[in-house]
């Protein structure tokens, strides 16, 4: 079983300025923008799903290819806040039971390249 999905990694406020979703924002956001972008991320997850969602138990693996936009961009400051989005995305439309570490048991992340046009965040879900 596998689930593949892709995520932009910039939303734009409410000044059009694009910011990157990562720790540096999460850790400076205002809560109001972080539960707002949560949700938003949360919608989006549930839009890309199949429409047959299937209940996964047991181990679950993720991998991530990030397609980055500045070469300056820290991995895990992407990695982790969206990872953290999703795995609450796919236990909350109930494809995972939990996202504990009885069940999340790895994590793959690699990066594919420079993509100024359309960075994101490439995940795929392997059961």
């Amino acid at each position: 079983m596998e689930i593949k999905i892709e995520l932009p990694i910039y939303f734009k406020t409410s000044t059009l300025k694009q910011k990157l979703v990562g720790m540096n924002w999460y850790r400076n956001a205002h809560y109001q923008e972080e539960t707002a972008i949560k949700k938003y991320y949360h919608r989006l997850i549930a839009s890309l799903l199949p429409a047959a969602k299937p209940h996964i138990t047991g181990n679950v693996k993720m991998r991530y290819t990030l397609y980055y936009k500045n070469s300056q961009s820290d991995l895990m400051n992407v990695v982790s806040v969206i990872d953290k989005y999703v795995m609450d995305a796919l236990q909350e439309s109930k494809i995972i039971e939990n996202d504990n570490l009885l069940n999340y048991r790895q994590c793959e992340i690699k990066v594919a390249g420079q993509d100024k046009k359309n960075p994101r965040l490439v995940c795929e879900l392997v059961a």
